[in-house]
């Protein structure tokens, strides 16, 4: 492993992390009682200043970070925990944690490229997050160094985006950096006083993992709004260009599909396999629901195309592709990606949530079945639709061995474990029929138990993805709830295409043949 690596994960959990402690710092005597190790965290009160579904969701990530102690205590409408004691340090009184919102804000401007590095409102929110950095660097280094890398991720995230992303061909001139920016970078030995250091230039070639959390941007802006009340919910925003509000998708895109490299490898000698089966036995084709700027559906194409039985009896067994997203913008962008190539996917306007819909759209448009294709999904079943309207009626629908200890949202409303489980159950038995003749290739990811990622902290990024997903009304759970979920559906799992990440006790990306 990289020497740089674990700070990598510290810094993306450290991107959701910051705003929280700004939030709770601000917040102490209503959220977390000072010094005292039992507060009240939040209450139940529908007339409360605080949400009920994302207050749990902040009680989640801190009792990962181990700043809260993982037992929950009901008091009439109260709910209660133990403070721990690093947790007691952390909001210490002579701790504060201010400018991360409004650095957020102005970073939002610098990643969409309105301004430059050197812009004046961006330097002085810098400014201000740097001197929380250096305070808290100040203290004893041991109990404050994971917020002190928290915080380094926080600020040093935007700037990696920048390069990489914004102003790609752009170089990086030291000189040229603002006082602030070029002191705080030196102190983190991103540069020294000539030019970009060995770990400056690995963060440089890693911007594409911070770029997948720094999406979520905007929602990191509005988790107080969130916490508070103020708004329900942000994922079913849109913004004055008609796109998704809470994230920036082609950023999202750039960043997840240069970090799904590995897992599409493994994708790769499973498509192999499936399309190297005698002829009669092949799917007709690849279907990719939520195909976005279409890139999976292309490789997949050419791989099929060149590695493959398949591929050289393609004038008798043409391969037929469909392309299906929830965004037209996708769609294009799909269409854009075959430009150039001579086997055109068919695209359709469709939702992971209603593939009755889809499957009519597919055969009205193009008279074909989507049950005879291998269908394809990446990161996807996480982001359907909550669709159950009564949680109660969910409790004795099925019995569940597992039982995830995520805590989930929709719309401004808290969603038990049961409930969601039960979703997930409903939403691949809608799926059975059209994926059971040859199958549902599925990457998906996942979270794992709560007391896991407290003791895995710089391992994996958990506590990110958490964030980001939380707080955006999406639901990953824990890998064996996952699997059981596809097994009460009526579904099973391919052995042979079994493939879990980063390794077997820390199970947050999955591939697997579901049928």
């Amino acid at each position: 492993m990289n020497k740089y690596l674990k700070d990598i994960f510290n810094h993306l959990d450290g991107v959701a992390m910051s705003p929280l402690y700004e939030i709770l710092d601000q917040n102490k005597d209503s959220i977390i009682a000072h010094n005292a190790k039992e507060g009240v965290f939040y209450s139940k009160d529908s007339n409360s200043n605080f949400n009920e579904g994302y207050c749990s969701i902040i009680a989640k990530i801190l009792q990962g970070q181990n700043i809260l102690n993982h037992k929950e205590k009901n008091s009439g409408s109260k709910i209660f925990y133990n403070i721990s004691d690093y947790g007691l340090k952390i909001f210490d009184k002579n701790h504060s944690y201010v400018g991360f919102r409004d650095y957020y804000k102005q970073s939002l401007k610098l990643i969409q490229g309105k301004i430059s590095l050197n812009d004046e409102k961006y330097c002085s929110s810098f400014s201000k997050v740097a001197s929380t950095y250096q305070k808290i660097t100040k203290f004893n280094k041991d109990e404050m160094s994971l917020v002190s890398k928290h915080i380094e991720g926080a600020i040093i995230a935007p700037i990696l985006v920048y390069y990489k992303y914004t102003k790609p061909n752009a170089s990086i001139n030291i000189n040229n950096f603002n006082n602030k920016i070029f002191d705080f970078l030196k102190s983190i030995e991103f540069i020294n006083s000539k030019s970009v250091t060995d770990k400056g230039e690995y963060l440089l070639s890693k911007a594409y993992a911070y770029g997948v959390t720094e999406s979520y941007i905007k929602t990191f802006i509005h988790i107080e709004d969130l916490a508070q009340n103020k708004i329900k919910g942000i994922a079913n925003k849109i913004d004055n260009n008609n796109n998704e509000y809470h994230v920036n998708r082609a950023l999202n895109v750039w960043g997840s599909g240069h970090s799904h490299t590995t897992y599409f490898k493994h994708i790769d000698n499973y498509v192999i396999d499936i399309f190297n089966q005698p002829l009669e036995n092949q799917p007709i084709g690849v279907a990719d629901m939520g195909c976005g700027d279409g890139a999976l559906l292309h490789h997949l194409n050419e791989l099929i195309k060149t590695h493959t039985l398949r591929g050289k009896h393609l004038e008798s067994h043409p391969l037929f592709l469909i392309g299906a997203d929830f965004n037209q913008a996708a769609l294009n962008e799909t269409n854009k990606m075959f430009s150039n190539t001579s086997n055109k996917p068919m695209t359709v306007l469709a939702d992971i949530s209603k593939p009755d819909e889809y499957a009519k759209k597919v055969k009205k448009m193009y008279s074909l079945d989507i049950s005879d294709f291998l269908n394809v999904r990446s990161f996807l079943d996480h982001n359907r639709r909550y669709e159950s309207s009564n949680q109660k009626l969910a409790i004795n629908r099925y019995s569940f061995k597992n039982k995830t200890n995520n805590a989930f949202c929709w719309r401004g409303k808290r969603i038990n474990s049961q409930s969601i489980q039960t979703n997930l159950v409903d939403h691949f038995k809608k799926w059975k029929k059209y994926i059971s003749k040859y199958g549902l290739l599925a990457l998906e990811l996942h979270s794992i138990k709560i007391e896991d990622i407290a003791k895995n902290i710089g391992k994996a990024p958990v506590t990110a993805y958490i964030a980001t997903h939380g707080f955006s009304d999406q639901f990953i759970i824990e890998y064996n709830v996952y699997t059981e979920c596809i097994n009460k559906a009526g579904l099973s799992l391919n052995e042979a295409y079994e493939k879990t990440f980063p390794n077997n006790e820390i199970k947050m990306i999955s591939i697997n043949l579901i049928s």
